[in-house]
Formats: C-alpha cells, sequence, structure tokens
C-alpha cells in the first residue's frame, strides 16, 4: 500500500464518521431545542397569576 492509498482510507473513514455524526447532532438538538421551547413556554403558562373568587354578595364575604 501506498501512501496515496492510506491518505484516501484515512479520508473516507473520517468522511463516514461525518457522515454519522452530523445527523445525529441535529436531530438530538431539535430534540433538546423542542423540549427547551415547550418547558420555556409551560413555564410562562405556570407563572400566569389566578384572580381571587368574587365576593359572595348574600353575605359581602370572599368565597
Amino acid at each position: 500500500m501506498t501512501l496515496s492509498d492510506v491518505s484516501l482510507i484515512g479520508k473516507k473513514i473520517l468522511v463516514g464518521i461525518i457522515v454519522t455524526v452530523v445527523p445525529f447532532v441535529i436531530i438530538a438538538g431539535g430534540l433538546w431545542f423542542t423540549q427547551h421551547a415547550l418547558s420555556a413556554h409551560d413555564a410562562k403558562k405556570a407563572s400566569v397569576q389566578t384572580t381571587s373568587k368574587p365576593e359572595n354578595h348574600e353575605n359581602g364575604k370572599n368565597n
């Protein structure tokens, strides 16, 4: 095997690793972003304050 053959095999292995890792990173990043966006949305939704109950008009007190 010549040096150019070893170089070519090395390049093919490197391209194979990149082709395997890039989709994994895209999918994992998308899942992380979705989870982060939904949890931020839930936190905003949970922080909404509820109002007190209206007064009971019969006895003038809060329920």
